[in-house]
């Protein structure tokens, strides 16, 4: 055979073939921007951490107290207890959130972590009941404000110190419809994913 012989073209693609090679490209592309987005959120979080620390260690030089790992950890605490704390009162603000006495299937709890003397391990612990686990949900549930339930006998308890029910967020009428019978009028349907659970443990 002469090399000068013309090289024959690979066979077009089919059009299977081609969705075949669009979608391994485009999921490709997918896992590329998931790992993007997941660096984010980490580098995110780190941020937070660092401000929070930085911000801690003003706080504490502020007051004069000596810069040592104790003290600032403590104020880093006491800065995601206040963090928590804002969220929950714009969630009530908001009409997300309202007092209730005892924990129902549908109630947000904040609370905090106490130790087998009564001492306070975490200060703030608030989620919504309903993204615990079931057997967890079952030894909340029913507790009033004040309750102190034992999570794990031996080595967990929980201070129930605030309990909300969670609404849907309240909305405005339109204009047209505010001045129609009310017995014509059809409550605004709205709908709202429960608060997720947080802590005020910090990360260094």
């Amino acid at each position: 055979m002469s090399d000068n012989q013309p090289q024959q073209n690979p066979a077009p693609k089919s059009a299977s073939q081609r969705i075949e090679d669009l979608e391994k490209g485009l999921m490709s592309m997918y896992q590329a921007f998931n790992g993007v987005a997941q660096d984010l959120n980490v580098a995110k979080e780190a941020l937070k951490i660092l401000g929070n620390k930085v911000s801690s260690i003003q706080a504490v030089a502020q007051r004069g107290e000596p810069l040592t790992d104790e003290n600032v950890s403590k104020a880093m605490v006491e800065n995601n207890v206040l963090d928590l704390k804002q969220k929950v009162d714009g969630l009530i603000a908001q009409g997300v959130l309202v007092s209730q006495d005892t924990v129902t299937n549908n109630s947000f709890v904040v609370g905090r972590e106490l130790d087998e003397q009564g001492n306070a391990v975490n200060p703030r612990l608030q989620f919504a009941l309903a993204a615990l686990q079931p057997e967890v949900q079952d030894k909340i549930r029913d507790h009033k404000i004040g309750d102190i339930v034992d999570i794990q006998e031996g080595k967990l308890k929980f201070e129930v110190l605030e309990v909300y029910s969670i609404e849907a967020p309240k909305t405005e009428a339109p204009a047209s419809e505010t001045s129609a019978p009310a017995e014509q009028s059809a409550p605004a349907e709205a709908s709202s994913e429960a608060p997720a659970a947080d802590n005020s443990s910090p990360t260094a």
